[in-house]
């Protein structure tokens, strides 16, 4: 067993708390958009760090079902605490879209992002600075993959299957079949076909010819090193999103 598999299972065991000690601001919730992202009554839209639900218009019928199901929870939600919803901004405070990243949560600190998790309605995802609830969301995750509840009732993509229709969030699987270090990034080749990139984080041991899973943002982004070239890539910037079997 490598130490790098090691490090990923003691951190998925790791005890930790839900409830974090940021700033809670009282709000109220205008919109629900899914079962990631809301808007404020103040028009700030807000994406919930942390996890990441399936999209309502795109992917497979089954993940289109389950992205309902993580709407519908998080409307309950809102709607069952009404007067009683804060909001706890992270780190970096905000994305690329100008969206607030952050927990919604109520008086004692409690949110829905568990509570979709270990329902199987949501994937955890690692990015840096935002991690503070890592520990715990893998934990909750952990639950919902055991019973095979939600998104984890189906198959992983396998990597070489990937295509330009799969582009956006996936949770891959496949061989690495190459391994590149650059002075500030790692790069995984899985099957030949996509190529993980991380980034600003503690460098890879070798993972050449592991089945590992990979977790991320999947982009038509061609990679090209030492005569070999690929046409989708992963950035990531937290080793969690990588694990090895």
């Amino acid at each position: 067993m490598s130490a790098f598999f090691v490090s990923a299972i003691s951190v998925v065991q790791a005890s930790d708390s839900c409830v974090l000690s940021i700033k809670k601001v009282k709000v109220s919730v205008r919109y629900v958009y899914d079962g990631d992202t809301l808007e404020l009554s103040d028009r700030r839209r807000v994406r919930l760090v942390g996890i990441n639900t399936p999209e309502l218009k795109s992917g497979s019928s089954w993940s289109r079902v389950v992205a309902q199901q993580a709407t519908s929870v998080l409307k309950y939600w809102v709607s069952l605490h009404k007067e009683d919803v804060y909001l706890q901004i992270e780190k970096e405070a905000h994305d690329s879209y100008g969206r607030v990243l952050g927990y919604i949560v109520d008086s004692k600190g409690v949110g829905p992002d568990i509570e979709l998790l270990e329902k199987g309605l949501a994937y955890a995802i690692s990015v840096a600075p935002n991690v503070q609830k890592k520990k715990c969301h893998r934990l909750a995750e952990k639950k919902a993959r055991s019973a095979e509840l939600g998104v984890w009732a189906h198959e992983l993509m396998h990597a070489s299957n990937f295509s330009r229709k799969h582009l956006g969030f996936s949770v891959l699987q496949g061989k690495v079949t190459r391994q590149f270090r650059f002075k500030t990034a790692d790069a995984l080749v899985l099957d030949e076909k996509v190529v993980v990139m991380l980034r600003g984080t503690s460098r890879l041991p070798s993972l050449s010819g592991r089945n590992v899973q990979v977790r991320g943002w999947v982009q038509a982004k061609t990679f090209k090193r030492d005569g070999f070239d690929a046409a989708f890539t992963v950035y990531l910037n937290h080793v969690s999103n990588i694990e090895v079997p």
